[in-house]
């Protein structure tokens, strides 16, 4: 199990470092395409795109590691009263929920993603066009990691119940 959880851990860390560095790119990208915009007269053609396309990406790269530290926004009505077994199953159910979301996220977008290949889809039209079919796939691709990292995390709140939800409160969940 401890083997699991390193290299699930390890992997949403990767793509959290990834989403920080592709949004520091997009971010010197719209300060590029602004400056010359107001200051030269040439825009960055095709900021647009880029910039619509990543904001998904972004937010799928994050996902996984936001859900494991267990930073997810949630409401806490009924859990405050809960004891530890009682907090550990409403824990469960929920990545248990959160991974089905996953999983029909990642098999719903299958065939476009497959599709996308075929074609080469593109977004974009006139100067720039931007590739699509490698967003398709990062959703597919993160949409497996969190169905992963849910199942460990229901997995340890059913298995070690009063530390699962001591490590929760220290985390500042």
């Amino acid at each position: 199990m401890e083997w699991t959880e390193r290299i699930v851990g390890g992997f949403a860390r990767v793509l959290n470092v990834l989403s920080a560095v592709w949004l520091a790119s997009i971010a010197l990208l719209i300060l590029y395409d602004v400056v010359g915009r107001e200051a030269f007269g040439a825009p960055l053609y095709g900021t647009n795109e880029i910039v619509s396309n990543s904001v998904l990406s972004i937010l799928f790269l994050q996902l996984p590691l936001s859900i494991l530290t267990r930073s997810s926004l949630r409401t806490t009505i009924l859990y405050d009263h809960a004891g530890d077994w009682g907090k550990a199953l409403i824990e469960a159910a929920s990545y248990i929920l959160a991974g089905l979301l996953f999983l029909v996220i990642a098999f719903g977008s299958w065939p476009n993603m497959i599709e996308a290949w075929a074609i080469g889809e593109q977004e974009g039209s006139g100067i720039v066009t931007i590739p699509v079919y490698p967003i398709r796939t990062l959703v597919v691709f993160v949409s497996f990691v969190g169905v992963a990292v849910c199942a460990l995390l229901t997995v340890r709140a059913l298995t070690q119940p009063s530390e699962f939800v001591r490590q929760g409160s220290s985390d500042g969940a």
